[in-house]
C-alpha cells in the first residue's frame, strides 16, 4: 500500500491514550497468536500451541478492560467528533480482535491433535494462508495507527486472495480424502484450519471498515 500521511487528529486525553495503547496491544497479541498457531501446526510444536491457548486469557482480559474504559469515558466525558468515533469504533474492533484470538486457539488445538500421530502434513496452502492472514492483521494495525482509510480496499483485495486459497485447499483435501480414506480425519482437520484462517481474514476486513468510519466518518459495511 502506498505510504499515506498520518491523519491529523486532536491531541488525546490521558484516558483516550490509555484506551488506544491497550487496543494496540490487542493487535500485537492477535497477530502473534495467529502466527504462532500456524507455526505450531506446521512444526508439530505442542509447546508453542499451548502458549497460544494460554495467551488467549490475556487477550480476553484486554478486551474486558478496554470495554470498561470506553464505557466509562462515554459516560463521563460525553465526547463528540473524532473522540466519539474513536471510542465507538474501538468498542466494535476489540470484538473482532478477540474472535481472532479464539480462532487462533482453534488452530493451535487442531495442531495439538494432528501432531500427536503420523499421517498427512499441512502441505503448501495452509502456510501461505497463514502468512497472508498475519500480514492482513499487521496491515489493519498500521492503517489504524496511520489513520489511513485506504487500508480497507487493500484488506478486501487480500481477503479475496485468502478466499481463493481456502477454496484451493478445500478441493485439495477433498481429493486426498477420496484417494486416502484412512486419512479422512486428518484431512478434515486441515480443512477446518483453512476455514479458521479464512474467518480471521474476514475479521481483518471488518477492522478495515471501522478504520474508514474512524477516519472519514463513512459506514462502508454491507456496501
Amino acid at each position: 500500500m502506498p505510504q499515506a500521511p498520518v491523519m491529523s487528529r486532536p491531541p488525546l486525553s490521558q484516558d483516550l491514550e490509555r484506551i488506544r495503547t491497550l487496543f494496540l496491544q490487542m493487535f500485537v497479541r492477535a497477530e502473534s497468536m495467529t502466527q504462532q498457531a500456524v507455526r505450531s501446526l506446521i512444526q508439530r510444536d505442542p509447546h508453542m500451541a499451548r502458549a497460544v491457548t494460554s495467551a488467549d486469557e490475556a487477550l480476553d482480559d484486554l478486551e474486558v478492560e478496554i470495554d470498561r474504559l470506553c464505557v466509562r469515558y462515554l459516560a463521563l466525558a460525553r465526547p463528540s467528533g473524532y473522540e466519539l468515533r474513536l471510542v465507538t469504533t474501538v468498542l466494535k474492533m476489540v470484538t473482532d480482535l478477540e474472535r481472532m484470538g479464539d480462532l487462533a486457539v482453534n488452530i493451535a488445538e487442531r495442531g495439538l491433535d494432528l501432531g500427536a500421530g503420523p499421517g498427512l502434513e499441512p502441505g503448501e496452502s495452509l502456510p501461505r494462508m497463514g502468512d497472508a492472514v498475519v500480514r492482513m492483521i499487521r496491515l489493519a494495525a498500521d492503517g489504524f495507527v496511520q489513520g489511513d482509510a485506504r487500508v480497507h480496499d487493500e484488506l478486501r483485495a487480500r481477503d479475496d486472495e485468502v478466499d481463493d486459497l481456502n477454496r484451493e485447499a478445500f478441493r485439495h483435501w477433498l481429493g486426498v480424502m477420496a484417494a486416502h480414506p484412512d486419512q479422512a480425519d486428518r484431512a478434515m482437520s486441515f480443512t477446518s484450519v483453512s476455514r479458521y484462517l479464512e474467518r480471521i481474514a474476514d475479521h481483518a476486513v471488518n477492522l478495515g471498515q471501522m478504520i474508514v468510519l474512524l477516519v472519514e466518518g463513512r459506514d462502508v459495511r454491507h456496501l
